[in-house]
């Protein structure tokens, strides 16, 4: 149950703007170990019915999320320039702007760590 919990903390915190989106990665941090302890007591219960693999399910959803956090927090600065542009954005030009603004620095800051494309 704590488990639920933290991982619904979590994807409800995942939904605010930034800086308390970061606050998500708190919570999947903490969903990951609550997660692998109640993994871990369900299998020395005994109990692999239906739980064992929700459970499981609901920690490769836990990681899968965690990593996508990461990437978030190694761009901040360009996520919150991309907050900032897209919340004075009045038009969808603008919005579109904003938005490509956001993909030409990522491709940049890729293709400097030679993660880029290639072609």
């Amino acid at each position: 149950m704590h488990f639920g919990v933290m991982l619904l903390a979590a994807v409800m915190t995942n939904t605010l703007p930034l800086p308390w989106q970061a606050g998500s990665f708190l919570f999947l941090v903490a969903a990951l170990v609550v997660g692998v302890r109640a993994l871990v007591s369900v299998w020395r219960a005994g109990l692999r019915g239906v739980l064992l693999p929700v459970l499981a399910l609901g920690l490769v959803f836990t990681a899968l999320l965690s990593l996508s956090m990461i990437g978030l927090l190694t761009l901040w600065p360009v996520q919150m320039e991309r907050q900032d542009c897209l919340r004075d954005a009045l038009t969808i030009a603008a919005e579109e702007r904003c938005e490509k603004a956001f993909d030409t620095t990522v491709e940049e800051r890729l293709l400097d760590r030679g993660m880029g494309r290639s072609g």
